[in-house]
């Protein structure tokens, strides 16, 4: 079972040459060499939270934890607060209900995440997310990759983990007819919600051999 385990913080201003050079050689080697493998770092373009959200994934929780409690992992982390402010992290597990997900992303990928808790009935929720409401957002070319639970870290507690491939598509079809009543609908079933459309901010480039890891924005 793959377990997520998502990163986030601000780069502290005027420490970006340092903290991209800490990133590159040390932080992300470090902690793919302890099993906690980096699938990407996000920029978050439109949505409020962290600047930065840093995807990384173990096998299971068994493994999470022991990388968390490895004093190489601890020592990582306390070299990157050096160069970051307002660190956070979350553990998330499968619901089971949304799984296609892959570590291997697209290079021209965009995200469309979005979040929210559950209220009412738990069974009509899932019956309507599987039959509907994520049909919808493939038919609108947001490839749904998995739906995920906050096991650990702040809420809400569902997360639509959501790609696309064009940004200038994605924004026109959220704003399509089809989404908003989608979405009002969803609404009956759901509060808290909230969405984010990431970019990529550190991509991993799948070589002959071997993957590195290169900055795509600042």
């Amino acid at each position: 079972m793959t377990v997520k385990l998502d990163h986030y913080w601000t780069i502290i201003p005027g420490k970006t040459e340092e903290y991209n050079k800490f990133i590159l050689k040390k932080f992300i080697p470090g902690v793919n060499q302890l099993g906690l493998h980096t699938v990407a770092v996000w920029s978050v373009l439109v949505g409020a939270y962290s600047e930065i959200i840093f995807e990384s994934v173990t096998s299971d929780l068994d493994q999470l934890e022991k990388v968390l409690q490895n004093k190489k992992f601890k020592e990582l982390k306390a070299d990157l607060l050096n160069y970051v402010r307002k660190y956070k992290s979350k553990v998330l597990v499968k619901t089971g209900k949304k799984d296609s997900y892959s570590s291997d992303i697209h290079k021209d990928t965009v995200k469309f995440n979005q979040m929210w808790d559950l209220i009412g009935d738990k069974n009509e929720y899932g019956r309507f997310v599987i039959n509907e409401f994520y049909p919808l957002l493939e038919e609108l070319g947001i490839s749904v990759a998995r739906e995920w639970e906050v096991l650990i870290g702040d809420g809400p507690s569902i997360l639509c983990e959501g790609r696309a491939k064009d940004i200038n598509n994605l924004i026109g079809n959220l704003q399509s007819k089809k989404f908003q009543e989608a979405k009002q609908k969803l609404k009956k079933f759901v509060e808290n919600y909230e969405s984010r459309i990431l970019t990529f901010h550190i991509q991993k480039v799948k070589g002959y051999k071997s993957a590195s890891y290169h900055i795509v924005s600042n």
